[in-house]
């Protein structure tokens, strides 16, 4: 029997390349810039969001915060007991401190995190509320970063999360590089969510808005519409 080609690169090699595509994109970016890119984000954001408001007293997690603008967008609609946004990219990091050393954020306790979903630099059961968009989807183990999830989800734990599906399950054999940067279906995925401890209590279709953003150069994201992705979002919480 033949055995199925590999592909050229592992998924460290691709997550290693997505970091560096990252890091020159975010090292364009001002305070300036990421201000307007959370506006532009917020018809995605704001649905989402105002599902599991107010946020007042809680501590907050946003996963893949890359700018922060789904995290100082969420502070801007209620703001937070204390905001921790991880990413894995040092430039975007940079722009999110800028960002929350201005007003208004200046007295909101915003702390920015150099980590890998996947092994979160962060302690067990420290958050009331986790966010995350747009990064599922890049990670190579998706268990591993749904079982993160849960760890530091304290006990009835809000989490939402959004992201871009494949309506197909991928094909036997193909390599995870030209899987779509990894997307999932939303089976696959409500799959993974189970089996980590969390139950999806609300979902949301936001394909239209996205398409729109997209179609407009408000987001930079032309795959999402040549590869005919859909964009779910949902409320979980952790049992």
């Amino acid at each position: 029997m033949d055995t199925p080609p590999r592909s050229s690169c592992s998924q460290k090699d691709v997550k290693e390349k997505t970091r560096a595509k990252y890091e020159t994109q975010w090292g364009r970016y001002d305070e300036r810039i990421a201000a307007e890119r959370r506006l532009n984000i917020s018809p995605v954001a704001d649905p989402l969001l105002r599902m599991i408001m107010p946020f007042a007293g809680k501590t907050m997690v946003d996963l893949g915060a890359g700018t922060g603008g789904l995290a100082f967008r969420a502070m801007e609609l209620s703001p937070p007991k204390r905001m921790i946004g991880v990413d894995f990219s040092s430039r975007a990091l940079l722009v999110s401190k800028a960002t929350a050393s201005a007003q208004p954020f200046a007295d909101m306790d915003f702390e920015g995190v150099l980590g890998d979903l996947e092994r979160l630099p962060l302690a067990d059961r420290c958050a009331d509320i986790i966010l995350s968009q747009a990064s599922f989807n890049l990670l190579p183990d998706k268990s591993a970063g749904m079982k993160e999830m849960a760890r530091i989800a304290k006990p009835g734990a809000k989490m939402v999360l959004s992201d871009a599906f494949r309506a197909r399950r991928k094909c036997e054999g193909e390599p995870w590089a030209a899987c779509v940067a990894g997307a999932v279906t939303v089976v696959e995925f409500s799959t993974l969510a189970l089996s980590a401890g969390i139950i999806i209590t609300q979902q949301i279709d936001l394909t239209r808005q996205v398409t729109q953003l997209v179609k407009s150069k408000k987001w930079d994201w032309p795959e999402f519409i040549e590869h005919r992705l859909d964009y779910r979002g949902f409320v979980m919480v952790k049992a």
